[in-house]
């Protein structure tokens, strides 16, 4: 169901990736507050190549997925939702259940908004993050999921938080739901 979901989004985007750009006006809220992950990290890199070498990023013409945050269910009434961020300035919300929008919704961030989740990344260190919160222990199963992915073109990861994540990756969740609540969200027409 997922391969066929990604097909769907892929052949959206690429019918939609002549359109312009906008500056991601002010939308409707998504709340600010899992499961498989796509593929462990490559050899790290310094943020000193890192910043050296911002030519070698994902094209930004091709939808391919640069940055995801997907919040699971839990066994109360948490928000389920997943954002996802396009190296060509393009997003996608999928809203489960417990939020406002619900339902596949497309919109569209600046350059500078995904400038702003790489320098974040970079400053938290990402790629050097454990892939599961807690690290030593068991998921608590009451507990909904935080999964954070991120490909730099050079590198991806995904992380699932559960509990007992280190305040640094909290902080680049909170942005990432932030910069999905700044967008004007659009519902996808079938």
């Amino acid at each position: 169901m997922r391969g066929v979901f990604m097909v769907l989004v892929l052949l959206v985007f690429t019918l939609l990736s002549g359109c312009g750009r906008k500056a991601a006006p002010t939308g409707e809220g998504i709340p600010a507050d899992a499961a498989e992950p796509v593929e462990k990290h490559t050899t790290p890199v310094t943020t000193d190549v890192l910043a050296k070498e911002d030519s070698l990023l994902l094209p930004k013409t091709e939808p391919r997925l640069f940055a995801s945050l997907k919040r699971s269910p839990c066994y109360g009434h948490c928000p389920v939702y997943e954002v996802q961020f396009y190296s060509n300035g393009q997003a996608l919300y999928l809203g489960e259940h417990n939020v406002p929008l619900q339902g596949i919704y497309l919109g569209a961030v600046a350059d500078s908004v995904i400038q702003q989740i790489l320098e974040k990344a970079r400053t938290i260190d990402f790629f050097n993050l454990s892939d599961f919160y807690p690290e030593k222990g068991k998921p608590i199963a009451d507990l909904p999921q935080t999964i954070t992915y991120l490909n730099d073109g050079r590198q991806e990861k995904t992380i699932t938080n559960n509990h007992l994540a280190p305040v640094e990756l909290i902080e680049f969740e909170r942005l990432l739901d932030q910069l999905a609540q700044d967008i004007q969200w659009q519902p996808k027409v079938d």
